[in-house]
Parts: structure tokens; C-alpha cells; sequence
């Protein structure tokens, strides 16, 4: 067998030396195919790594819940701030009734100032990474949607979230509201609000509301978002607010959210 090295005959190196050259020559497809592997496993160990870091979610936060999550990227939107589908003719009708109004009240709503925050493109959990909110911040948005709940008692009540960790609380209808709106799907059970760690929520607004907020820079919609029945199509992601201004802004929307809900 010719020498592998141009310079050196192979019976000249010491026998094991021979031995791994020999197999290195014979199986050279093998140690190429190998050596490809390896950009793509760093690949997919920073992708497991980031999935972790966004915290509990609608899937479980180990392997198994980012292999599924991997499983569910075909099926997502590829653009969450597309929303040409907000106003189709087709999902104005399924939207019920009240899908085309706004319960923003009258005053329009301010363009958000800056860029929109980092927001990874994992299918679930949707979370921003960056401008997250203070603990202080986040307590009082809870804070918020239990005085929903405690002054619309008919109407709404705080519950554990089951889109989410179970350990976050959710603005949810009221159970004797049956049967739910058909544009909530079988997912929500009635789950209309929910507050991530991170400050940054998820809603489900009107059409004209969904859009309103999108464009204005508040909010985007979710990967599965209306995509085969698993989310409605205006659950949206709700950035976590800044200063005080948007913490106003935030509960606009979120008071939008519960008043289009129980208006059906």
C-alpha cells in the first residue's frame, strides 16, 4: 500500500502507528462523515441549551419537550408579525361576532418605541430574551389580572395556567360560561391571559385588536397561532413593558382581552 504521508513509507512507522494509518485510509468516508457531524451537533446542543434557558413552558423543559418542539417547527408560521390572515374574509367569520370590533376604546393606540425585543424562534416555549421585566413589574401584572378577576366575578377567575407552567396563575373564564367561543379551540379550556417570568404575556385579543397591536410594535403573534387548531389565531405575545407608560399600554390590552372574551 502506498504511503499515506509523501515523505515517509508506511513499513518505515512503528507497527500500531501502521495499524491506525491503514484504518484511517480504509475508512476515510467514515472519519469525513464524522468530522461533518460535529458543526451540527454544536449545533443542536446551543439549540437544547437555549430551549432550557427560556424556563418551564407548554412543553416539558428537558429532551423530550425540545424534540417535540422540533417536531412542531413544520407546522409554525414562519413570520409572527405577518397578519395578511387577521382580516381574511374566512377567519372574520370564524372569529364570532364581536371578532371585528376593538375593545381598545377610543383613544388609538401609541406606536411602541425601539426595536421589538429578541424573541427566539422555538415553536414553545415563546418567550423574549431581552428587556425583560423587573420581579416588581411582574408581580404587579398579576396583581392586575386578579383585580379583573375579583371585580368580574361572574365572568372571569384566576387559575392556574394549562397553556403553560402550571406554576404561573392565568386569567380564565368562568366555568359556568359554556360553551366556550369556538374561536378559543379545544386547547385554551377558557385560558384568555397569561404572565411569563420574563414579563412578557400572552392574550387573546380581537382580530382588529391582534392587529392593531401587532403593527403598532406591542406585540406578535405565536408560531402555532390558528395552525390546525392547536392556538387560536389572535393569541398573541404580549412584550413585557419598559416604564410605567407601558405598563398602562399592557393593561389596555389585556382589559381588551377580557372584554372581547366575555362579550360572546
Amino acid at each position: 500500500m502506498a504511503s499515506t504521508f509523501p515523505f515517509v513509507r508506511l513499513q518505515d512507522l512503528p507497527r500500531p502507528l501502521q495499524n491506525i494509518v491503514t484504518a484511517f485510509a480504509q475508512h476515510r468516508l467514515l472519519a469525513t462523515s464524522a468530522l461533518g457531524i460535529v458543526p451540527l451537533l454544536a449545533v443542536l446542543v446551543n439549540d437544547y441549551r437555549g430551549f432550557i434557558a427560556l424556563g418551564p413552558g407548554g412543553l416539558p423543559s428537558n429532551p423530550l419537550g425540545w424534540l417535540a418542539q422540533l417536531c412542531l417547527q413544520p407546522l409554525g408560521r414562519l413570520n409572527t408579525l405577518n397578519t395578511s390572515s387577521l382580516h381574511s374574509s374566512r377567519n372574520v367569520d370564524a372569529a364570532g361576532p364581536h371578532g371585528g370590533e376593538s375593545f381598545l376604546g377610543a383613544e388609538p393606540l401609541p406606536r411602541r418605541r425601539g426595536h421589538r425585543p429578541r424573541v427566539p424562534g422555538y415553536v414553545a416555549p415563546q418567550r423574549q430574551t431581552s428587556e425583560c421585566a423587573a420581579r416588581d413589574v411582574v408581580a404587579d401584572m398579576n396583581a392586575f389580572l386578579g383585580d379583573l378577576a375579583r371585580r368580574n366575578p361572574e365572568a372571569l377567575v384566576i387559575k392556574n395556567s394549562g397553556l403553560e407552567s402550571s406554576d404561573y396563575k392565568a386569567l380564565w373564564l368562568q366555568d359556568r360560561r359554556r360553551p366556550l367561543p369556538d374561536f378559543l379551540g379545544d386547547t385554551t379550556h377558557g385560558e384568555i391571559v397569561h404572565v411569563h417570568p420574563q414579563g412578557d404575556s400572552h392574550a387573546v385579543l380581537s382580530l382588529v385588536d391582534a392587529q392593531v397591536a401587532i403593527e403598532q410594535g406591542w406585540a406578535q403573534l405565536h408560531k402555532l397561532s390558528g395552525r390546525a387548531g392547536i392556538l387560536p389565531l389572535t393569541y398573541v405575545l404580549i412584550y413585557a413593558p419598559r416604564h410605567q407608560g407601558e405598563i398602562k399600554v399592557w393593561r389596555r390590552l389585556v382589559t381588551a382581552s377580557a372584554l372581547f372574551n366575555t362579550a360572546h
